[in-house]
């Protein structure tokens, strides 16, 4: 594996565990065995290190998520199938960052806004695909999609907070129950 390759890697491993709050260069080329010059080295700023992180988090979250053998019939079991993905144990460091990312681009737009879209771009494709193939009408698929993104945010924020996760299940199962 490429050095670079390697780097960003393990910068990942290090943001799902401690996040991107205070994310400081010298702590991360400590934890990666190199130092904070070699890392602007190998990507030319920590701006440019952050967004090749959250690249390969997006790669994660989306292979995560992507099933294309899988037939889901109606959009209920599509928010069914998102929300059971969404809460999964093996994606709750990439959900975690997808949701510092939302948080972070409301206290510093110009910063984190752009990365934000970026990582929530191909869960909006997923859906607007899932939602074209089941038949719902062309002008109808974004806002459902965003309708749809939006209320598993809400309810996987709350569920990652909750000391109690039942409730955001039974609300997710009532918010796919309603779009029968």
């Amino acid at each position: 594996m490429e050095r670079r390759t390697e780097l960003a890697q393990g910068a990942l491993s290090y943001v799902l565990d401690q996040g991107l709050v205070g994310l400081s260069l010298r702590p991360l080329a400590a934890a990666l065995g190199t130092s904070d010059r070699m890392l602007i080295y190998h990507f030319g700023s920590k701006e440019n290190l952050i967004a090749e992180v959250l690249a390969l988090a997006n790669q994660e979250m989306v292979r995560n998520f992507d099933a294309p053998d899988l037939h889901i019939p109606s959009v209920p079991e599509l928010v069914r199938y998102a929300w059971e993905r969404l809460k999964d144990p093996g994606t709750a460091g990439t959900t975690g960052l997808y949701l510092e990312l939302c948080v972070l681009s409301i206290r510093e737009p110009g910063r984190w806004a752009a990365a934000h879209q970026r990582l929530r771009a191909p869960w909006l494709e997923l859906l607007r695909t899932a939602l074209t193939e089941l038949g719902v009408p062309d002008a109808r698929v974004p806002v459902l999609a965003d309708l749809i993104l939006d209320a598993l945010d809400g309810l996987l924020l709350d569920r990652m907070v909750s000391p109690d996760a039942t409730h955001a299940d039974a609300a997710a199962a009532a918010f796919a129950d309603l779009l029968e």
